[in-house]
């Protein structure tokens, strides 16, 4: 009987140690990354002097970093994807939308086709994971929902992102002063942001229909459509989980 208990002990470590190594063989997918993160600093650190946003589209990263004290903004755009199997990597072209191993090449307009050899590495490559894919621990950050994704450059500790709705409103306003690194945002998003430049600008539901809600001066704005002297605008409250989002139109004059 003690020996039929101990092997049965050693049959169920074994089955669980087959299913890890199962778990950290399952690959990520690029299109799980599309859409708006947040670099969540490590629990302990200190420097929380920047916020460092990513912006997954269709094999691109678009990277924002927005220094607090300086009200500074960056912008820079990453080509990505993950390494092929049993394969180096020549061009562009061979990176893969599924894997572990993700890769990041500055583009080069310049370049005459995609051979790797016109491509700088950004960085370093680095184990990329949505939702604690393809690792032993599933368990996100505590402000990691929805979703999180994490990067592990060799010999670096986990790096944690977690998914946000909208790019947040001081980093909005922070682009506006920067029309250089704005337009790379609203190029890569398709999109446009305006500033508030009154006291209060009320908010209509139809042009011809004021409504008692107003934004007010400096407040950013995306603005979905323009018809004669009226825009039809997005506001983005600035709690990310509690912030009302507010559409409808606004006159002209009151952006700068």
């Amino acid at each position: 009987m003690k020996y039929s208990k101990n092997k049965l002990i050693v049959i169920l470590l074994l089955i669980a140690n087959i299913a890890m190594s199962q778990d950290t063989d399952v690959p990520s997918n690029l299109k799980d990354f599309e859409g708006i993160w947040q670099f969540i600093p490590s629990e302990g650190s200190n420097d929380t002097t920047f916020t460092l946003i990513d912006i997954f589209k269709k094999g691109r990263i678009l990277k924002i970093f927005e220094w607090h004290d300086s009200k500074n903004v960056l912008v820079a755009m990453r080509l990505i994807g993950f390494s092929p199997k049993n394969k180096n990597i020549v061009k562009l072209s061979d990176l893969e939308e599924t894997g572990q191993r993700m890769y990041f090449y500055r583009p080069n307009p310049q370049a005459p086709n995609d051979s790797i050899k016109y491509f700088d590495q950004a960085s370093p490559s680095c184990f990329a994971s949505f939702n604690g894919l393809g690792t032993d621990n599933y368990e996100p950050p505590s402000n990691g929902k929805p979703n999180y994704f994490l990067f592990n450059f060799d010999g670096r500790e986990y790096e944690y992102y977690r998914q946000i709705k909208h790019i947040p409103n001081y980093i909005v306003g922070a682009l506006l002063e920067n029309k250089k690194e704005l337009y790379k945002v609203e190029t890569f998003l398709g999109v446009k942001y305006a500033k508030i430049k009154i006291d209060k600008s009320f908010i209509f539901s139809l042009p011809t229909k004021r409504t008692n809600i107003y934004i007010l001066k400096d407040d950013p704005v995306q603005v979905l459509e323009t018809k004669d002297d009226w825009l039809k605008i997005r506001y983005y409250g600035n709690s990310e989980e509690n912030g009302k989002t507010i559409e409808g139109w606004i006159k002209k004059t009151d952006v700068e």
